[in-house]
C-alpha cells in the first residue's frame, strides 16, 4: 500500500505516549476505541493489548504487554522496544485526527477496489451490484461518523462553581451574557457605569468598556466624575487606560435577507476591536440587533452569537435593553431573556402605599427575574437597593433632566 496512506511514526508515537501516560486512554477513549487507526499488524495487536488492559485495570507497562504477546503467540519485541524508545507526546489529540485521516483513507480505497471487483465480475447482475455498494457505504458511515460536537465524560471534568464579578454589589456571572431591563429616565446608564467601576477596584488588571449609544460621551464622562467622587470617593483618573466608552454608530449584528436574517460580515472585527475588554456593557440592545424584535427565531441567533463569545474568550457581556410601556419587564421576543443565565429589572423606589418615595430618588430597586447561577446568595434575596445617583437633592434632581 503507498506510503502515504500510513505513518509508522505517528503510530508508534502514539502508542509510545498511551503506554508512558495511559490516562490518556481514558481521556481520549472515544476517539482511540477503534483498532483500524494503525496500519500495521504490530501496532494493532499491541494497541488491543493496551485497551484490554485499560478495560480490565491491568497496570500498563513493558514487562506486562511483553508477557501478554509472548503468550499469545506474539514476537513482537522488537517492534515493542522501538516504541518505547520513541518519544512519546503530552498532546496527542493531533496525532489521532491524522491516523484517523489515514485509516479513512485506506478504508475507503478497499470500499473501491471492492466495487471494481464487483464491477468486472460477470456473473453479479446490477441490482446485485448497487446492493453491495450501498451497504458497504452504509456500513462506512455507521463506523467513521462526523464529529459535530464535543463529548466530556463528566467525571473526567474538573468541577467548578460559577463565578461572579461586583459579588458585594450587584453580582452578574462571568462568561456569560446577562441582561438589565429598565425604562426609560431609570438611570441605568448611571448604574452601569458605577457598575464598571466597582468591577475595575476589584480586579486591577482588567479593562471594561461600555458603548452607551443613546449617550453624548461628554454626558457620560460628567456623569462618571459625580459618580466616582460623590458615590465611590474615588478619582476619575484612577480608572485611566482601563474605563472606555462609545456612542458610535452601532453595529447591526444580524442583517434580513428575504424571510431569513444573516450574521453581519464585519461581527469578527467587532469582537477584535473588543478583545481587551472583559467586561463589555451594550446598550441598547436593540441597536445591536438589526432583525425583528418580536421574532424569537432571530433573537435566539442573535443571543447565541453573543453567548458563544462569551464563554470562548471568558468575556463578561451585559445588554441593557427596554422594558415594555409602563413596566420593567423586557420587551421584545421572549429568547432575549430565555437565553440570558440573568435578568435584573430597574424601578424606582416606593413606599408602603406603593407611591414612588421622593426621599430615596437618588436610588434605585433591582429584582432579580432570572438567575440560573445563583446570584440571589451573594444578593441575601431576589430584589436589592442601590444607590446610583449623588445623595444630595440639588445632585439629584439635575442630574434626573439628563435622561
Amino acid at each position: 500500500m503507498a506510503q502515504h496512506l500510513y505513518d509508522i511514526n505517528l503510530e508508534r508515537t502514539l502508542l509510545s505516549s498511551l503506554i508512558f501516560e495511559p490516562s490518556l486512554i481514558n481521556e481520549y477513549y472515544h476517539r482511540l476505541n477503534r483498532v483500524s487507526l494503525f496500519f500495521h499488524e504490530s501496532h494493532q495487536i499491541i494497541f488491543q493489548t493496551l485497551l484490554k488492559f485499560h478495560n480490565e485495570s491491568i497496570p500498563i507497562e513493558e514487562g506486562m504487554i511483553n508477557t501478554h504477546l509472548k503468550k499469545a503467540g506474539y514476537t513482537f519485541e522488537n517492534e515493542l522496544v522501538t516504541i518505547l524508545t520513541s518519544t512519546p507526546s503530552a498532546s496527542i489529540e493531533p496525532y489521532i485526527d491524522e491516523l484517523s485521516e489515514l485509516a479513512d483513507k485506506r478504508h475507503l480505497i478497499s470500499l473501491i477496489n471492492a466495487f471494481n471487483r464487483d464491477l468486472h465480475d460477470e456473473s453479479m447482475q446490477s441490482a446485485a451490484l448497487l446492493s453491495n455498494t450501498i451497504d458497504r457505504l452504509e456500513s462506512f458511515r455507521q463506523t467513521h461518523r462526523i464529529e459535530l460536537f464535543e463529548t466530556s465524560d463528566i467525571t473526567s471534568i474538573e468541577a467548578e462553581e460559577a463565578d461572579f464579578i461586583c459579588k458585594s454589589w450587584l453580582p452578574f456571572p462571568k462568561k456569560t451574557v446577562s441582561l438589565i431591563s429598565a425604562p426609560g429616565g431609570s438611570g441605568k446608564s448611571w448604574m452601569v457605569l458605577q457598575l464598571m467601576m466597582r468591577y475595575l477596584i476589584e480586579t486591577p488588571s482588567s479593562k471594561a468598556f461600555a458603548w452607551l449609544s443613546e449617550d453624548p460621551t461628554g454626558l457620560t464622562a460628567h456623569r462618571a466624575e459625580k459618580i466616582a467622587t460623590s458615590i465611590m470617593s474615588q478619582s476619575l483618573n484612577v480608572f485611566k487606560g482601563r474605563l472606555s466608552i462609545s456612542n458610535s454608530p452601532t453595529l447591526q449584528v444580524l442583517i434580513e435577507q428575504g424571510r431569513g436574517v444573516e450574521v453581519n460580515a464585519f461581527f469578527g472585527d467587532f469582537k477584535k476591536n473588543l478583545s481587551p475588554y472583559d467586561l463589555i456593557i451594550l446598550d441598547p440592545l436593540i441597536a445591536f440587533f438589526g432583525a425583528d424584535e418580536n421574532n424569537n427565531a432571530h433573537a435566539r441567533k442573535f443571543m447565541q452569537l453573543f453567548t458563544e463569545w462569551a464563554a470562548k474568550e471568558n468575556k463578561t457581556i451585559i445588554f441593557i435593553h427596554h422594558s415594555t410601556k409602563n413596566t420593567t419587564q423586557a420587551r421584545g421576543a421572549s429568547a432575549f431573556t430565555d437565553a440570558v443565565r440573568l435578568v435584573y429589572e430597574v424601578s424606582l423606589i416606593t413606599d408602603k402605599k406603593g407611591e414612588v418615595d421622593e426621599t430615596r430618588n437618588h436610588m434605585r430597586k433591582l429584582s432579580l427575574t432570572k438567575d440560573n447561577y445563583g446570584a440571589a446568595k451573594l444578593l441575601g434575596g431576589k430584589s436589592v437597593s442601590r444607590q446610583i445617583f449623588p445623595e444630595t437633592k440639588i445632585d439629584s434632581q439635575s442630574f434626573m433632566k439628563d435622561f
